[in-house]
């Protein structure tokens, strides 16, 4: 078809345009007419290099950058799943009155949008069948936890994207008219005895799931309205309103990405942003409003992004932004042969990777080989409910003077998500740490502990003291160690938790014993050095080596898969496993451990085959932790 719109600019306008040619040529289209497929086709989207070609909304200084009803990218993490909304997806346009020079009816869609507008003297009218649709709604926010770093590589992958300027569809405008009332697909309005029974179904069954939500909460005085509500940011000191790395967006799902995502999903979304100043509600609501405004907050202060397509990103990361389909193992190799494969490349990021945890960690060499296995590790099978090829580790007796926010913020220097969570009496009582939800808001409350998959979380008990423990912090406690241990996260739904699988590395740092049981890996500290001597004197490694390092953690944690084990070396691990299980009493699970430590290690040497001589570093490190954990009476630990 020739002459259509431009799809970055003029979203809107192109998908007007293919819905009147596939109406003109086969009737009345269904709930697709393959604009999904125009929009890859145009853009070349089959190759997923063609993606950085889109602006991105986590890459403006500001939202307003970006046009409103353009096509954008966005890269969130999903924090709640709305239930599904039914809307009204076509209307008739007549003309109004009786015109001198009649126009003929003319079939609109409202998909992709919030409202439409008429064309002047025209008006809309519901058609005979009704029209009506179901889509997806989920509410979206920003991966928390986001490096310095991983923010900027993510922009400079987009630098080919052109921002797009504002531009008006010839065929539906979307620009407010003060005068008149819009139309809006998914409006609740009090039913009429001359409305259409479908559309009356429809209406009843949004207003009968506001009426359910109040009689759930009926203890409750009131709610905020969305303004107060804020962002619901997992994070909240990262709030930052009107910042394209700090907005929230409620993104909508069509067709076969309708109900696609799940809570703390990893996406990115292409999709019209919709940005409509008129809609705000920011004064406070009575009655049936609240729930209207908690779950429809303005969108000048959260966005409506109606996704075009959806792509999951787990354990994101910005040097390789694709998904695991695309990025084949051929690409994976292209990769490491462009960046890594010279002499001495790989080993020089690698000691530059265990250089920079070292500077943090007193100079404790095991302590930092340790860390750097803990940030490469991620499950790739599963026996049970037991995950392969993941564990939790726990740096204990930490010496006095270090900070142990400074080994956070080296750690995120090398990873593009890293979060330093204080555990201690007051902030298990008063902090949000699981994920809560308000009944009456009808909302899922964020909580500090709903981190994207992937991400370093560091838990810090270097200031817990004795004190009491209230009954939430008790119930904070339990979520933390369901996660640390089970990788789950649970989600307080009052009677219940909801229990949604979430993978994290998991770093806890204390004094003496951590008081969450079950971590994989204890470690007590052995510096090298009077702290903060060992960070003063050590030089940090050259920017080039550190751009390689994030590269190599970025490529071996891409595709996770089980390693190679040639029989000799099998013997021989399980013949040092019951020298060891003999002399110290080790539990069994600590087998699954060394193969996990094995694994991960390998990774860090570009390897996917447990020779020999990597066996026997993994075996000389654990006989040397394990030595420190029997002086320090942590064995059984």
């Amino acid at each position: 078809m020739a002459g259509l719109p431009d799809p970055i600019s003029q979203p809107l306008a192109l998908i007007d345009a293919l819905f009147d040619a596939s109406n003109a040529a086969q009737g009345p289209p269904g709930a697709e007419w393959g604009e999904r497929e125009h929009f890859i086709r145009t853009l070349g989207l089959e190759d997923e290099q063609n993606y950085a070609k889109i602006p991105c909304l986590n890459d403006q200084n500001l939202v307003e950058n970006l046009p409103p009803f353009s096509l954008v990218r966005y890269r969130a993490l999903v924090q709640d799943v709305f239930e599904p909304e039914i809307y009204i997806s076509c209307l008739e346009e007549h003309d109004e009155g009786m015109p001198a020079e009649p126009k003929p009816p003319r079939l609109v869609t409202t998909k992709y949008r919030e409202s439409v507008e008429p064309a002047p003297g025209r008006e809309f009218r519901e058609t005979s069948d009704n029209a009506l649709s179901q889509r997806g709604a989920c509410y979206c926010v920003p991966m928390p936890g986001e490096s310095a770093w991983a923010r900027e590589a993510a922009a400079r992958w987009g630098t080919t994207a052109k921002t797009p300027q504002p531009a008006k569809s010839a065929a539906t405008s979307l620009t407010p008219a003060p005068s008149k009332k819009r139309a809006q697909p998914d409006e609740d309005v009090e039913m009429d005895d001359g409305i259409p029974g479908g559309v009356q179904c429809a209406r009843a069954f949004r207003r009968g799931r506001t009426n359910a939500s109040q009689s759930a909460s009926t203890t409750v005085s009131g709610a905020p309205n969305a303004d107060e509500f804020g962002l619901n940011l997992p994070l909240p000191w990262e709030e930052r309103r009107g910042i394209g790395a700090s907005t929230a967006c409620i993104v909508k799902l069509y067709d076969n990405d309708a109900e696609a995502l799940r809570l703390s999903d990893t996406v990115e979304i292409v999709g019209i942003l919709c940005i409509n100043p008129e809609m705000a509600n920011l004064e406070p609501s009575q009655g049936e409003g609240l729930w209207n405004d908690a779950r429809q907050p303005s969108t000048a202060l959260v966005p409506r992004l109606h996704a075009i397509t959806v792509r999951k990103l787990p354990f994101f990361h910005p040097l390789v932004p694709f998904t695991p389909d695309w990025l084949t193992e051929a690409r994976l190799a292209a990769a490491y042969q462009a960046n890594l494969a010279a002499p001495g490349a790989l080993a020089a990021a690698r000691t530059a990777a265990v250089a920079q945890l070292k500077r943090q960690l007193g100079g404790d060499t095991l302590a930092a080989e340790y860390l750097l296995m803990l940030l490469v590790s991620r499950s790739f099978s599963k026996i049970g409910d037991k995950a392969l090829g993941t564990w939790s580790l726990n740096l204990s007796r930490w010496p006095q003077g270090l900070e142990v926010k400074n080994l956070s913020q080296a750690a995120s220097e090398l990873v593009p998500r890293a979060v330093h969570l204080s555990l201690n009496g007051p902030a298990l009582n008063q902090q949000r740490w699981k994920p809560t939800k308000d009944f009456h808001a009808n909302r899922l409350v964020s909580g500090q502990l709903q981190l994207a998959p992937g991400s370093l979380l560091v838990l810090d008990e270097t200031e817990l003291a004795e004190g009491q423990v209230s009954a939430q912090g008790v119930k904070a406690l339990g979520a933390i160690s369901t996660l640390v241990t089970d990788r789950i996260l649970a989600c307080d739904f009052a009677a219940f938790d909801a229990k949604v699988p979430l993978e994290l590395s998991c770093l806890l740092v204390s004094k003496g014993k951590s008081i969450v049981k079950g971590v994989e890996a204890v470690l007590p500290m052995q510096p090298q050095a009077t702290p903060p001597a060992a960070a003063a004197h050590a030089t940090p490694p050259e920017p080039a080596a550190m751009d390689a390092a994030r590269l190599l953690l970025g490529l071996v944690t891409r595709q996770p898969k089980a390693m190679n084990i040639p029989d000799a070396v099998a013997e021989r691990v399980s013949a040092d496993f019951s020298s060891i299980r003999t002399a110290l009493e080790v539990p069994s699970d600590l087998c699954h451990t060394w193969m996990a430590l094995a694994r991960a290690l390998c990774l860090t040497y570009g390897e996917n085959e447990l020779t020999a001589e990597r066996w026997q570093l993994v075996a000389d490190m654990e006989r040397e932790r394990l030595r420190r954990c029997q002086e320090m009476g942590m064995l059984l630990q």
